[in-house]
């Protein structure tokens, strides 16, 4: 507990969570640095205080850390870190040719009293063409994890890029999601338990992924409150949320007009309630979970009327028995059904099983989806899907997965698959064939290798061909991808990516070559050279009406060059790894969150990478993925981690199973790596 007076409390809860939420932290964190600088010592805490644990990310790698300890050091004060980049970049997006110069600055800081304190600060001029004028951009990320109040609450706050939050229970759901816009914004939630409050405000943007993470502010503005508990019993444990957002004046595909997109305001509300029990045969608990969601927006349609209020119900449920796992679900959503200006499943009512069987040898999983539309314009149908995957041996596995869809859209797919190890590493080789009733065919053959037995490079490749029949034409083509990453001795980084179709003389492409050469322990220097020719479109011909609706490929055209020059630097008391005390073994944590097509659970060069999205560390420690999907936790104490994905950052229709969460071991003086992929929901 914080020690204050009761009279104090008020005070500092608004001086918490209103205006210093990040302003009097930082400026704490600095005077603390200014402190340090001049040798002077910062103010020790009152005996109640809690004790102070390291808790900071270093910056520098696991073996510069241990085996290169600076004798300039400054082990004063507070622990902190942070890094200064500049960098300039030329390219040429849609034809026209633009430079830039920019700034970067990352901080990270731990606290007694304000939590584990994060920020990224962004700022860019650039040149259009042969225009002599010029524009300033600035993007932010500011974060404050696990400020402490009395009573066991805990404040977390991030400021500047984000998206719009939902519940947890949202999230939580098997086959309806919410979809979540983009803003720059407050987002804060303070917790005590299994309570949580959460709240958010700011403007309606875009994210934005190439060459650096960024964001486009757009216009409209978006608000929300959400309430979330748990009562826990001994059978169990009862839980309820509720939330209500409202959007203004955004622009949405849910308010065409005969000349095209439109803007609107909407609100919407969800309300939730879920009973679980204990399964002794199971981790997994059974569960009976109710939701409801309501929206109404002032968008008009194709043919100019006025949207009606929709509203949506949903129950569904899951139990576990020896190795086997059941979900099931009812579910009425109306026509025009959305949360806020982003569309949802909607205009269906019907049923929902899926069965998951697995053991040592065998991996099955099967379900069957009955619908109906509710306004009549669709007759009923189904939608049936299954996978196997059968452990023939150590080194070999086949496999099989099909799709039929009954409704509306007539189509159907199949896909056969071999994976099996070698003296160069594993392969995998696939064919798929599908079709439909408008005419659209398509057969492909695919060859994925990991090249897992090369020293210092990590390397997947892939190689396909593939013959397309479509009403406007028939093409034949063949793809190529390629992801490497070589270390050459202990300073220099190679890392390269290559996604790329052609057919019929037309190309399609993404391609990101880049280098990272360490100068000296705290300089760094990184170039990358990137192309996108267009953007394929990856969605499946037969595909469940449930599923979120997809956010259209957008053509693009862009190339460039990129340069930075980076400086690190840190201090504060003895240099310790997270999760660990001071001297306590470390090691590295590196990985990606990638769109997991096949959903293996394994990246294959030709699977992509899913940009700016969240990663929590232990629930504390935040990181942006890169544009290729990747992250790093460069120094952190050996043993057991959690790694959490906020899925509310990953583009439609992805999302993730076991709430994003991911345990992983980290072993000393060892680099571990996980790839966390998502499934279309």
């Amino acid at each position: 507990m914080i020690a204050s007076g009761a009279a104090a409390q008020p005070a500092r809860w608004f001086a918490g969570a209103i205006y210093p939420a990040f302003l009097g932290p930082f400026l704490a964190i600095f005077g603390q640095l200014a402190m340090a600088q001049t040798g002077a010592n910062p103010p020790q805490a009152s005996p109640s205080a809690p004790q102070y644990q390291d808790r900071v990310m270093a910056v520098q790698p696991a073996d510069a850390a241990q085996d290169e300890v600076k004798s300039t050091y400054d082990s004063a004060g507070l622990p902190r870190a942070w890094s200064l980049e500049t960098f300039a970049d030329q390219r040429t997006a849609a034809g026209l040719p633009t430079s830039s110069l920019g700034l970067r600055a990352n901080g990270y800081a731990d606290t007694l009293h304000y939590g584990t304190l994060s920020g990224n600060v962004n700022l860019q001029n650039r040149n259009a063409g042969a225009s002599t004028t010029s524009s300033t951009d600035s993007t932010f990320i500011l974060r404050q994890i696990g400020m402490p109040f009395d009573g066991g609450w805990r404040l977390d706050n991030t400021l500047g890029m984000t998206n719009l939050p939902v519940l947890e229970m949202a999230r939580n759901s098997q086959r309806i999601t919410l979809t979540t816009p983009s803003m720059q914004g407050l987002n804060s939630q303070a917790r005590q338990g299994a309570l949580s409050v959460v709240a958010a405000i700011g403007q309606a943007g875009q994210m934005q992924g190439y060459p650096a993470a960024g964001f486009t502010v757009t216009q409209g503005n978006y608000a929300m409150a959400g309430l979330q508990n748990q009562l826990r019993r001994a059978d169990g444990s009862w839980q309820w949320g509720a939330m209500v957002a409202q959007a203004q004046d955004v622009s949405s595909v849910l308010a065409l007009t005969p000349t095209g997109q439109g803007r609107l305001d909407a609100q919407a509300v969800y309300l939730s309630a879920r009973r679980e029990w204990a399964n002794p045969q199971s981790a997994e608990s059974t569960y009976v979970q109710g939701n409801m969601v309501g929206s109404r927006n002032t968008g008009f349609d194709i043919a100019g009327l006025l949207n009606a209020p929709a509203n949506g119900a949903w129950v569904e449920g899951g139990f576990s028995y020896a190795a086997h796992r059941d979900n099931w679900g009812i579910f009425r959503l109306d026509p025009g059904l959305g949360w806020l200006d982003l569309p949802m499943a909607n205009d269906l009512q019907g049923a929902y099983w899926r069965h998951a069987w697995r053991t040592r040898q065998w991996s099955v999983e099967t379900g069957l989806e009955l619908l109906d539309s509710l306004s009549g314009t669709t007759p009923g149908g189904y939608f049936a899907n299954g996978n196997a995957r059968y452990q023939y041996s150590l080194a070999t596995s086949f496999g099989a997965s099909v799709s039929v869809r009954r409704y509306g859209v007539q189509a159907q797919s199949l896909q056969l698959y071999t994976q099996f190890a070698n003296e160069l590493g594993s392969s995998r080789a696939q064919v798929e064939m599908a079709s439909a009733d408008t005419g659209e065919r398509l057969v492909r053959l695919q060859l994925d290798h990991d090249w897992t037995q090369l020293e210092a490079l990590r390397l997947t490749t892939a190689l396909s061909v593939d013959r397309e029949f479509r009403p406007a034409g028939d093409s034949q083509g063949f793809g190529t991808a390629v992801n490497a990453d070589w270390s050459i001795g202990r300073s220099l980084t190679l890392n390269q990516s290559l996604q790329g179709r052609w057919a019929s003389g037309q190309s399609q492409y993404t391609l990101n070559a880049g280098l990272n050469w360490r100068l000296a322990p705290q300089w760094s220097l990184q170039t990358n050279v990137y192309a996108i020719q267009g953007t394929a479109d990856l969605q499946s011909l037969a595909q469940s009406p449930l599923q979120t609706p997809p956010v259209l490929p957008v053509n693009t055209n862009d190339s460039g060059l990129f340069v930075m020059l980076r400086y690190d630097e840190s201090a504060g008391q003895a240099r310790a790894p997270v999760g660990g005390a001071p001297g306590s073994a470390a090691g590295r944590l590196t990985g990606s969150v990638f769109l997991d097509d096949n959903q293996n659970g394994k990246r294959e060069a030709g699977e992509q990478g899913a940009a700016n999205v969240t990663v929590l560390l232990d629930g504390r420690y935040a990181m942006q993925t890169d544009a290729q999907g990747r992250f790093e936790f460069a120094y952190i104490a050996a043993g057991a981690h959690v790694l959490t994905v906020i899925s509310d950052n990953l583009p439609l229709p992805w999302g993730l199973e076991k709430e994003g969460r991911t345990e992983v071991r980290v072993f000393t003086r060892d680099t571990t790596t996980v790839n966390i992929g998502a499934i279309r929901q």
